[in-house]
């Protein structure tokens, strides 16, 4: 569980970050409230504890600012103020709870469990599942009444997994949850932890506890069905012949090993005639770009002709990636590097003009299978613990309809949208022009808004605070897909209200995972909030 502790007094500060750690909390700490509001715009914390007293930004009006922005989830504020008066404040501005200083260690880690547990249906504090419980309180994890000895990151990954029994987490989102800003390791890290748990697990006599969801990350098993009655022994009795041999009718036909067709070159015809398709309108972007050479080492290189060329760069280098040519989209991005100033001048046209050069001879190879590229069916590695695979779309219920719209000006991410999409369920609105949003918001009512950074008239960024603004849509989920990776422009993002970004050029069970656990927590969100009947 994550933390985001927000303290003026820094060896106070210190002091309660120690001890959550030592509860098995990852904490985050700052020292003032509008480093707590980037902070709480950057992730997703499981709690929020304030002072009152903070600089530039008070608890209090940090506090109503969080709630203004639908962040849903506790808070819990701290200060030495103890008259009624304060406490009825801090409460109307959206805290959850209210804690007096000078307290106690164990009162502020029980406060902070019961405010943890709130949001929960479980009526117990244990978390369980099947044989397996955790008691958060004592921070004790057993197996068939067996105790287990584990490390604490290996505690907060099976709470974690116990917490959200049904979602399944990417190793992205499990370092998110798990490691604070300042000590984030690789995703090899995460792969290491369960292996351990696993073990560990299994030792005990737990096999199968987390299962491995090829291609999106990792989640808690799922109960077995129940076995299927065996026959009543009267009907076998009458032949004393297994069921098989009573009727010759019932026979097993043993399944044939024969060779079928190669997954990878059905992955690469598929990547071939995607690519086919989207070809033309792909190699014309190179136009530009061949003009903006020629004007460059004649120096009438325009500014319009510049931006143009930018621009064709920077839609390139999102989506050459998808359609298999990761080689094309990193000189693409090379090429929009040479034409921002002050970087483009006559000095450098040769430069410009070997990158383009190899851009279009990369162009003329046949693709590689793109991440895009319909997953296909393959019998899970033996090892459980390898890296997830791709894996087919899983099936999504029935009863549950997705909408989402996407606005780009790139149209060939929309159409690869638009064909991705539906394999997973979701009924895709695709728009091209900015400007017509709030006209289609209002007719279709999606679930979640994808929006890219680089749009005319009016970018990304400026979308998305308009929307967080409006009190019809302000609870709308947003993720960006963008080729941008600057982390300026990522903080931007998050700053404006987003809920996620997905670079470009993007993996399709990544995109598909972030898309599902937004809307799913947008929904639970919305549960939540209904009063009681």
């Amino acid at each position: 569980m994550r933390i985001l502790l927000v303290d003026d007094d820094e060896l106070l500060a210190q002091r309660l970050a120690e001890f959550l750690a030592s509860q098995h909390y990852v904490v985050d700490v700052v020292f003032d409230g509008e480093a707590g509001w980037s902070y709480a715009q950057a992730t997703t914390y499981d709690l929020i504890v304030l002072d009152i007293n903070l600089p530039k930004l008070n608890g209090v009006q940090l506090c109503q600012k969080l709630r203004q922005a639908r962040y849903s989830s506790p808070i819990l504020l701290l200060t030495a103020q103890g008259d009624s008066s304060d406490k009825v404040v801090g409460l109307d501005a959206g805290a959850d709870d209210y804690l007096v200083k000078p307290c106690t260690l164990t009162e502020l880690s029980a406060r902070i469990r019961a405010l943890l547990r709130r949001p929960s249906t479980l009526v117990s504090p244990l978390l369980q599942a099947g044989d397996l419980s955790i008691n958060p309180n004592t921070c004790e994890v057993t197996y068939q009444d067996q105790l287990l000895v584990l490390s604490p990151k290996e505690y907060s990954l099976l709470e974690l997994f116990l917490r959200h029994p049904q979602r399944i987490f990417s190793s992205t989102v499990i370092l998110e949850h798990l490691w604070n800003f300042d000590d984030t390791p690789g995703e090899e890290t995460v792969r290491t932890h369960i292996k351990r748990l696993r073990r560990k697990l299994k030792a005990a006599g737990a096999n199968t506890i987390i299962d491995t969801v090829y291609g999106m990350g990792y989640r808690l098993q799922a109960p077995p069905p129940p076995a299927a009655p065996s026959p009543p022994a009267r009907e076998t009795a009458a032949t004393g012949l297994p069921p098989t041999a009573a009727n010759p009718r019932e026979t097993t036909i043993p399944e044939l090993d024969l060779p079928g067709p190669d997954p990878k070159d059905e992955a690469r015809q598929a990547a071939i005639a995607l690519w086919e398709k989207f070809k033309p309108p792909i190699l014309n972007r190179l136009i530009s770009l061949d003009q903006a050479v020629a004007a460059l080492r004649s120096g009438e290189l325009s500014e319009a002709l510049r931006q143009t060329a930018a621009g064709d760069a920077h839609k390139l280098s999102g989506s050459l990636g998808m359609f298999g040519f990761p080689e094309g989209s990193r000189l693409s991005q090379a090429i929009g590097r040479w034409l921002r100033p002050p970087t483009v001048s006559s000095e450098n046209a040769g430069q410009l003009e070997a990158l383009v050069a190899a851009l279009r001879q990369e162009l003329q190879k046949l693709p590689q299978s793109p991440a895009e590229t319909p997953p296909l069916p393959a019998a899970a590695p033996t090892d459980p613990d390898q890296p997830p695979e791709p894996d087919p779309p899983p099936r999504r219920p029935p009863d549950l309809s997705i909408k989402v719209l996407a606005v780009d000006d790139d149209v060939t991410i929309l159409e690869t949208l638009q064909m991705l999409l539906p394999r997973w369920g979701i009924e895709p609105i695709t728009l091209s022009n900015p400007l017509q949003l709030w006209e289609v918001l209002a007719s279709e009512v999606p679930d979640l808004l994808i929006l890219d950074v680089d749009m005319p008239d009016i970018n990304g960024i400026d979308l998305c605070h308009l929307i967080r603004n409006d009190d019809l849509w302000n609870g709308l989920p947003i993720l960006f897909l963008t080729a941008h990776r600057e982390p300026q422009i990522i903080l931007k993002l998050y700053s404006a209200g987003a809920d996620d970004y997905v670079a470009k050029p993007f993996a399709e069970p990544e995109l598909m995972t972030r898309i599902f656990n937004r809307i799913e927590r947008n929904r639970l969100l919305q549960t939540w909030r209904k009063p009681s009947p």
